[in-house]
C-alpha cells in the first residue's frame, strides 16, 4: 500500500513545500535511503534543501515509489499535507528537522545522531480522535499547515462528511 511524505521548510501555515514523497515511505526506508537519512540528520537549511532535491530521484531509482517537485504543483488531490502519511520539515529558527504524521497533533524533533521515529505508544503524534480526523483532517488539534489548494466548500471533504 503507498505512502505519502511531504516536506517543507519552516512549520505552520506559511511553511514552504518543497516536495513529495509517493510509495514505500515508512521511516525504516526513509533512514535506508542516503539522501533522506541526509536529510533527517541535517542541521543547516541548505544541506536538508539539497538532500530533499537528491531524495525526489534516488527514491525512484531505488524502485521505493515516486518523487514530486515542486515546479511540477502539488501532487495529491487533498488540500493540504494533513492527510499525507508523514510530514518532515526542516525548521531554520531551531535549525532542527522535525516530523508528524497526517491530522498530527505535535512536532517530533528528529535527532541527527539518532534520527528515529516515534512509535505510536511511545510519543503520539496522531489524531486523538480518528473519526474526527477523517471528517476533517485539517481541524484543531492538528497542527497548521499551509493550504495547498483551494478547499471547495460544496464537495465532500475526506471521509465523506462536507465541509
Amino acid at each position: 500500500m503507498s505512502s505519502y511524505t511531504d516536506f517543507y521548510l519552516g512549520r505552520g501555515e506559511h511553511a514552504e513545500w518543497i516536495g513529495s514523497l509517493r510509495g514505500e515511505c515508512y521511516p525504516e526506508n526513509f533512514l535506508a535511503v542516503p539522501p533522506v537519512r541526509l536529510a533527517l540528520t541535517a542541521t543547516e537549511e541548505g544541506t536538508f534543501r539539497a538532500a530533499i532535491a537528491d531524495a525526489l530521484i534516488v527514491w525512484e531509482d531505488e524502485c521505493l515509489g515516486h518523487g514530486y517537485r515542486p515546479e511540477l504543483g502539488w501532487p495529491w488531490p487533498w488540500y493540504s499535507s494533513h492527510a499525507s502519511s508523514w510530514i518532515i520539515t526542516f525548521d531554520p529558527e531551531d535549525a532542527a528537522v522535525f516530523a508528524t504524521v497526517g491530522g498530527g497533533v505535535r512536532w517530533h524533533r528528529l535527532d541527527p545522531r539518532n534520527p528515529w521515529f516515534p512509535d505510536s505508544e511511545d510519543d503520539p503524534l496522531g489524531p486523538p480522535d480518528l473519526a474526527a480526523w477523517l471528517r476533517d483532517p485539517a481541524a484543531p488539534p492538528s497542527v497548521p499547515m499551509p493550504l495547498m489548494r483551494d478547499t471547495p466548500a460544496d464537495l465532500p471533504a475526506i471521509g465523506g462528511d462536507t465541509r
